[in-house]
């Protein structure tokens, strides 16, 4: 600011400038006491009309964005935490409904497990007594073609008989017995 000021006074004391001979009236030094009111008056009336209507209006519009900026931002916080404790609340109802879940799963895989066991150990059973019974059939059946078989052989070997000879040949079963005696 002081070299400005201290060019100014060297210009106005010196009484010859440059170009103020040829025509450029702006450097003429007798009117720079006019240029400067001039210049000071305008630049008064720029500042006061900036400083008194522009910025202002340009301070309350950066007041209102930063007023808005910051609800904003403070209402996306309220929603970010709205959102986490939900997303929160979601997991925990879910790990919740898992456990239950699991919990539900394991006893109906106990129950049908048990009942599964139930009823292999009553067709175990079943299977037994169907096992004894045929085992008693059978054993049955053993004894009565055992008692037959004297009965059977003697038909037999008197139908080969009558076959292959061509007569009647009545054979007892006392001659089956006898025979099988003697092979023993």
């Amino acid at each position: 600011m002081n070299r400005v000021l201290l060019f100014l006074t060297i210009i106005l004391l010196n009484e010859t400038t440059f170009g103020a001979e040829s025509g450029m009236p702006q450097l003429n030094p007798e009117s720079f006491s006019s240029q400067l009111f001039w210049l000071f008056v305008f630049f008064t009336i720029l500042f006061i009309s900036i400083n008194n209507y522009f910025v202002p209006k340009i301070m309350k519009v950066r007041n209102k964005r930063e007023e808005t900026i910051n609800s904003l931002i403070s209402e996306s916080k309220r929603i970010n935490e709205s959102i986490e404790e939900i997303v929160e609340k979601i997991n925990s109802d879910f790990n919740n409904q898992r456990k239950i879940s699991d919990s539900e799963i394991s006893s109906a895989l106990l129950k049908s497990k048990s009942k599964l066991d139930e009823k292999i150990s009553n067709f175990d059973k079943t299977l037994e007594s169907q096992k004894k019974s045929l085992s008693d059939d059978l054993y049955k059946a053993k004894k009565k073609i055992e008692g037959n078989i004297p009965d059977i052989s003697v038909t037999l070997s008197n139908q080969i008989f009558e076959k292959i000879m061509g007569e009647k040949n009545n054979g007892t079963v006392s001659d089956f017995e006898k025979i099988m005696k003697d092979s023993k």
